[in-house]
């Protein structure tokens, strides 16, 4: 699996233990928090009981399937693009137009409803993509030269890296749910980010050229002598915190 396909489909196995107590339960694929909201264009994961075979979208599909090995999930009945099922969880794309507010996402095998749940519908609730639900998680993140950034593989103060989130929330030009953009379509809500506490010019922030509901932020290493070794970082979007990341800096 490459890199960027494990930003669209990565989710820690501790999250399987949320699941218990409702037919449904629906998290940020990045958050690990489920009592978090989800936003419309974010990629989401379904946890419960679905009896299905593990199945997984080719990842340069344009649009996603919305049925997998069929099964399919609805969000407040808009049908939802999907990167994976299984027996235990789903991974899916929240359509574009799914309102705000409580609502109810449903699972279906063929034309029969074998699960339902609810979630909370933000217009925008960024989550980092990580390695685990930990404070000092690095981050999935790419250097200026496209390396992944590592312990051994650093990001230079002043160089400009690609972080990668979900849950920017509406773009402008709009993308068509489930596709990747054949253009730069850039979030509508104002993102900054913040590294070592102090701002980060961003150059751009929008939906990723490739993967859809992945949310790409190209931001500029703060170049201060004491910014350096691993570092936090953390983006907002409409003025609402992403979880943190760490970042390695030489």
């Amino acid at each position: 699996m490459n890199f960027l396909s494990r930003v669209a489909l990565v989710v820690s196995s501790s999250a399987f233990a949320l699941w218990a107590q409702a037919p449904v339960s629906v998290i940020n694929y990045s958050g690990f928090n489920i009592n978090a909201p989800i936003a419309p264009g974010s990629i989401a994961s379904a946890y419960g009981n679905f009896g299905t075979v593990t199945t997984t979208a080719t990842t340069t599909a344009s649009p996603l399937p919305v049925s997998l090995s069929g099964i399919s999930v609805r969000v407040n009945n808009r049908t939802a693009p999907l990167y994976f099922v299984s027996s235990s969880q789903i991974n899916f794309v929240v359509p574009n137009a799914t309102e705000t507010g409580r609502q109810t996402v449903e699972v279906l095998s063929g034309n029969d409803i074998v699960a339902r749940g609810a979630v909370n519908i933000w217009d925008v609730f960024p989550a980092l993509a990580a390695a685990d639900s930990t404070p000092t998680s690095p981050g999935i993140i790419q250097n200026q030269d496209f390396s992944i950034n590592r312990q051994n593989a650093r990001a230079r103060r002043g160089e400009i890296i690609q972080v990668y989130a979900t849950g920017c929330g509406r773009t402008n030009p709009t993308v068509a749910d489930g596709t990747a953009p054949t253009a730069l379509s850039p979030s509508v809500a104002r993102t900054e980010a913040f590294v070592a506490n102090l701002p980060a010019a961003v150059q751009f922030s929008g939906a990723h050229p490739q993967f859809p509901g992945i949310c790409q932020v190209n931001l500029v290493i703060p170049d201060q002598p004491f910014v350096t070794g691993q570092t936090p970082l953390f983006i907002t979007v409409g003025g609402i915190a992403s979880n943190p990341v760490s970042v390695w800096i030489q």
